[in-house]
């Protein structure tokens, strides 16, 4: 009978040392000769380490989906990447180095206050982040506070004890479009609950709102008019919203009404 040999390094086989004689003859026969090496041993470690790499990946996979799944995202909201984005702009040039930094230190200390008229891409740029992170296995939340707000008015405590949950630990929480009309004493409550919830957790925040931070820059009719966080809301909500966040002006055309126009311009053609 031929010594077998390791398949991995080669090396051939050892008598095995303990008393065959008492095992039936055909198992004995299987067992006369056992490996020299540690190739087996160490190729299982292998199988192991590499079961757990995947079975971590896929709870990470499962992590991203389910903040995924209850963010308010829709097939154009998945569409907006850098690589459809015109990068040029100054608003992508930050989002973009904004989500660099943010991958490879794993987060950032601080996040971005996106204001400017209706249509000039604060919510693209956000999308275009949230996208980049949750394709690095980022979990993302993305909040639309007009619809946050009717959520607590039919579900109460319960939904805004889950919803705060997820904005305690995602990695980074978008609140889109920020700036609901009617400004009750309740809704003033909410939404320094949530600012104040994300602003405890050391995590960053990203905003996008047509409203200016605070009323440093606004004329006294704008201030009546409540074209602020701070005279919509109260200083509390602005305040910290400008603790955590780089206030950035997104300025430029109206890409909604000029994605408008270039598409009837191809119908027509």
């Amino acid at each position: 009978m031929d010594i077998p040999k390791c398949r991995i390094c080669g090396k051939e086989y050892i008598l095995n040392p303990f008393a065959l004689d008492k095992l039936p003859p055909g198992f004995a026969s299987h067992i006369k000769y056992i490996p020299a090496c540690e190739c087996f041993e160490k190729f299982k470690d292998k199988e192991l380490e590499e079961a757990e790499r995947k079975r971590q990946a896929e709870c990470i996979r499962n992590k991203v989906k389910k903040y995924r799944d209850i963010s308010i995202i829709d097939s154009k909201f998945l569409m907006s990447t850098f690589k459809n984005a015109d990068r040029s702009t100054e608003v992508m040039k930050l989002a973009e180095k904004f989500s660099e930094k943010f991958l490879a230190k794993g987060t950032t200390n601080v996040g971005i206050f996106l204001h400017g008229k209706v249509g000039t891409g604060k919510t693209f740029a956000a999308a275009c982040i949230a996208n980049e992170l949750m394709e690095h296995n980022k979990t993302v939340l993305v909040m639309n506070l007009g619809l946050y707000l009717n959520k607590l008015k039919r579900e109460w405590a319960e939904a805004e004890n889950d919803v705060l949950n997820y904005v305690k630990t995602c990695d980074l929480l978008i609140i889109d479009d920020l700036g609901v009309e009617n400004i009750t004493d309740w809704v003033q409550d909410k939404v320094f609950a949530l600012i104040d919830t994300r602003y405890r957790s050391g995590k960053p925040l990203i905003l996008t709102t047509n409203l200016e931070l605070d009323n440093s820059s606004l004329s006294k009719e704008e201030i009546e008019n409540r074209l602020s966080i701070e005279s919509r809301f109260n200083p509390r909500i602005s305040n910290r919203i400008a603790e955590m966040c780089y206030s950035f002006s997104v300025e430029g055309k109206n890409y909604r009404q000029y994605g408008a126009k270039e598409k009837m311009k191809e119908l027509l053609k």
